[in-house]
């Protein structure tokens, strides 16, 4: 067997579609394209290609190497109509990519492009609307155009690949002929009832690559290959992405862009700072340093010539409140209890980051409430204020969960649409009842109780949401999350 991660970004993919990104100029990933290509290899790849945003610059970086072609992830638009879609495109000559420039502000005559020269391509992330603007309508379009599809992304939510394949992959000779007949467009292939899949990591962070990718039987050479994938001789492997694998991706982006622009400026903390960062993505204590490496951080800046810049009192002083946070007994004992024992980094990292975020947060609040209890209003308004840094710097977490939740009611929509049923998947049984009064001695306590009894005895999906430091009921469905901190009310 033959495999390659067929959508993958390096740092010519310059312009991000991340409106996070965007909004603070990060580049969509700072991935070196040999280092891309060392990674692929390295993870059993038998091919390496590179799909950019509109550009091939990552492949010429490595066209030198063995077992590569010239591919790009091209951005297209239907005509007078402001969806944009992304098309992967393989295995295409340097003129070719010039063309595709010109034809890409119109799909149809992309399309026609792309098979008059029988290059491959596909439809990535189907279910992903790049810029909110995908309908029913735009996808019974792109059914009849296009044969391949992405089956499962890397980077998207699971949920979005499985619908996917579902949609995709459950048509009718009958669906196609409505689809045709309603836009008065033939199919431009043979059999569209059958699609093919294929799979790529969409990696933009340096993290995951080829968590997602192609297979194909043994191919000789990058042409045999494509020459399987566009026969449909392959096979979308791998797994799709979660919110953590997203937002690790973010955080690996966002350092690689600092150390790269601010290196000279950042001096000796650099290399500090460098040291912290990879620590904490591997899930570890950012402030535990063994004896050679803390010798090396001073040996950098004697070098340097930049030694008093560690010991300035910012610096210092930032450094002394997370070694003594960190140093804690209870903390060590709650990393070691819920980290340590996680294999997964990504999730190291969260659990790392939530436990630290909350336990700063509270004692910012707690010291706002003590000094608005005293009659410190400006006080206790700078103490609130020093919650919002944390708010930055959690701030790819924020955004990965909101931005990998899928519209589930879109979703239901595009299926009730397209098909005239709704799938398991997206059918809205789970109810939650959130209460902070469910074992105080009241009627609202004694209610929620027996309803939720009462569903659970009906075979309902029904749980109980609250936070309290401890339970004693048992005997009902109950969802607790643990307080980040209890205080007397003033």
């Amino acid at each position: 067997m033959s495999r390659c991660d067929l959508h993958i970004h390096s740092k010519f993919s310059a312009r991000s579609e991340d409106w996070l990104f965007r909004r603070f100029d990060f580049p969509d990933s700072c991935t070196e394209p040999l280092e891309l290509y060392r990674q692929l290899r390295e993870r059993g790849m038998d091919f390496v290609t590179i799909t950019d945003h509109d550009s091939i610059e990552g492949n010429l970086a490595i066209a030198d190497q063995p077992r590569t072609f010239i591919s790009e992830q091209v951005t297209t638009y239907f005509p007078h109509d402001p969806c944009k879609i992304h098309l992967l495109v393989w295995g295409m000559t340097e003129s070719q990519h010039e063309d595709i420039s010109l034809w890409r502000s119109n799909i149809f005559e992309l399309q026609r492009y792309l098979a008059e020269q029988s290059i491959a391509h596909a439809v990535a992330h189907p279910l992903y609307s790049v810029n909110g603007k995908l309908t029913a309508s735009h996808l019974e379009r792109l059914i009849l155009l296009f044969k391949h599809f992405e089956g499962i992304n890397g980077l998207r939510d699971g949920l979005l690949s499985s619908l996917a394949r579902k949609l995709i992959g459950e048509l009718t000779p009958e669906r196609i002929d409505e689809f045709a007949q309603q836009h008065q467009l033939a199919p431009t292939h043979a059999e569209p009832w059958k699609k093919i899949f294929v799979g790529g990591s969409d990696d933009h962070g340096g993290m995951f690559f080829a968590s997602a990718y192609t297979e194909t039987p043994k191919a000789r050479s990058a042409a045999q290959f494509l020459d399987h994938v566009r026969a449909g001789h392959c096979e979308a492997r791998g797994h799709a992405g979660t919110p953590l694998a997203l937002s690790h991706g973010f955080y690996n982006t966002v350092s690689s862009f600092i150390q790269d622009r601010f290196h000279e400026k950042l001096g000796p903390a650099g290399a500090l700072l460098e040291q912290m960062f990879s620590r904490f993505m591997e899930g570890r204590d950012p402030t535990q340093f063994t004896l050679r490496e803390k010798a090396t951080f001073v040996a950098h800046g004697v070098l340097s010539g930049k030694i008093f810049e560690l010991a300035k009192p910012a610096n210092v002083s930032l450094w002394n409140e997370l070694s003594r946070y960190f140093a804690q007994p209870e903390v060590k004992a709650k990393i070691a209890q819920e980290v340590d024992v996680v294999a997964e980094p990504e999730r190291r990292a969260f659990l790392l980051a939530n436990i630290a975020s909350e336990q700063l947060a509270f004692r910012f609040f707690r010291k706002f409430v003590q000094q608005t209890s005293g009659g410190n209003i400006i006080e206790g308004m700078q103490a609130l204020s020093a919650i919002a840094p944390l708010l930055v710097l959690l701030a790819p977490y924020i955004y990965a969960f909101h931005s990998q939740a899928p519209s589930r009611k879109w979703l239901r929509g595009i299926f009730r649409e397209m098909t005239g049923a709704i799938p398991d998947e997206l059918r809205n049984n789970k109810r939650a009842w959130f209460t902070d009064t469910l074992e105080d001695v009241n009627g609202v306590a004694t209610t929620i109780r027996k309803m939720t009894a009462a569903a659970q005895a009906a075979g309902a999906d029904l749980t109980v949401v609250t936070s309290r430091s401890e339970i004693h009921i048992t005997d009902i469905p109950i969802k607790n999350f643990a307080p980040i901190g209890e205080f007397e009310l003033p």
